[in-house]
C-alpha cells in the first residue's frame, strides 16, 4: 500500500493518478523487474518460427494456417499468435481472407522477380552513388563493418531468415544514408529480399553476395560515386544471374514457379 500511494497524485476528478514515471524507476530497481524487461516480446519469437517455416517451405503456397493448432504446436495461447501473424500478413508472406482465415501467400515467380530487380536497378545505383555523396565517415564505416557480417554458408531456415536480414538491412542502410526517404520506403515496399529468399530458400546465396556488398560498401567509404553506382548494378544483375542459375540447374524450383504462375 505505501508503495502504490506513494506513486499517485490527484487529478482533475479528485481521485488519484499513477505516476508512471516513478514506477517505472521502481521496476527497473528491482532484479525482477530488469529481467521482465529484457525479456523478447513472445509475439517476435512466435514471428521468427512462422517466417523461418514459410522460407524453409514447412508452410507451402496455398496451406491453410490454422491459429489454435499453431499455437498448440508451439506451447503459446493464440494471442501472440495473431499478433505474429497480422505481422507476417503486413509483409505480404500471408493472406488473410475472411471466413477462412490465413492462407499462405503464393510465391512469387521467376518473372516477377526478375521485373523487381529489373526495377531495383532503375533505383538502386543511383542511391548508393548518392549515398557515397552524403554518408559521414561514421555510416560509411558502420555500413563496411556491417557488411563483414553476413554470408555463414549455413543452409537451414534459420540461416537462410538471417541471410534475408542481412540483405534487407544492407540495402535500407545504403537508402538511407542516401538521404532519400521516399526511396527508401519504396524500396522497403517491394519486400523484394522476401520474396527473393523464400522463393529459392535452398540455394544458399548469402556468402556469394558478401564481396559485392563489400565492394559497394568500399565505393561508399571512398566517396566514389561512380564507382559505388557501378558496384551496385553488378550487384543487382550478378544476382539475377545467380537465379538464373538456381532455376536452370533445379528443376524443382523451375516447378514451383511454373505452378505458382498456373495459380495466378
Amino acid at each position: 500500500m505505501l508503495l502504490i500511494s506513494s506513486c499517485h497524485g490527484p487529478d482533475e476528478s479528485g481521485g488519484t493518478q499513477v505516476d508512471h514515471t516513478q514506477i517505472d524507476d521502481l521496476i527497473r530497481s528491482s532484479d525482477a523487474g530488469r529481467r521482465l524487461a529484457h525479456r523478447r516480446p513472445l509475439t517476435n519469437d512466435v514471428y521468427e518460427v512462422v517466417v523461418d517455416m514459410l522460407m524453409n517451405h514447412a508452410l507451402g503456397p496455398g496451406d491453410r494456417i490454422n491459429i489454435d493448432s499453431l499455437a498448440r504446436s508451439l506451447g503459446v495461447s493464440p494471442t501472440p499468435v495473431r499478433e505474429a501473424l497480422a505481422r507476417v500478413e503486413s509483409e505480404g508472406l500471408i493472406i488473410k481472407a475472411p471466413q477462412r482465415g490465413y492462407t499462405v501467400a503464393p510465391l512469387i515467380t521467376l518473372d516477377q522477380l526478375r521485373e523487381l530487380i529489373e526495377l531495383r536497378l532503375l533505383i538502386e545505383p543511383a542511391t548508393a552513388a548518392a549515398a557515397a555523396k552524403r554518408a559521414a565517415v561514421q555510416q560509411a564505416n558502420e555500413l563496411r563493418s556491417f557488411a563483414r557480417t553476413g554470408g555463414a554458408g549455413d543452409n537451414d531456415a534459420a540461416a537462410n531468415r538471417l541471410d534475408m536480414l542481412y540483405d534487407a538491412k544492407f540495402h535500407d542502410m545504403i537508402a538511407d544514408f542516401a538521404g532519400n526517404r521516399l526511396i527508401r520506403e519504396t524500396l522497403a515496399r517491394l519486400r523484394s529480399h522476401l520474396h527473393m529468399y523464400r522463393l529459392y530458400h535452398h540455394a544458399g546465396q548469402a556468402a556469394a553476395t558478401k564481396p559485392e556488398h563489400l565492394a559497394i560498401a568500399r565505393a561508399i567509404r571512398d566517396r566514389d560515386p561512380e564507382a559505388a553506382s557501378a558496384a551496385m548494378a553488378t550487384h543487382l544483375r550478378t544476382a539475377l544471374d545467380r537465379l538464373n542459375a538456381v532455376f536452370a540447374g533445379d528443376p524443382r524450383a523451375a516447378d514451383a514457379s511454373s505452378a505458382t504462375t498456373r495459380q495466378g
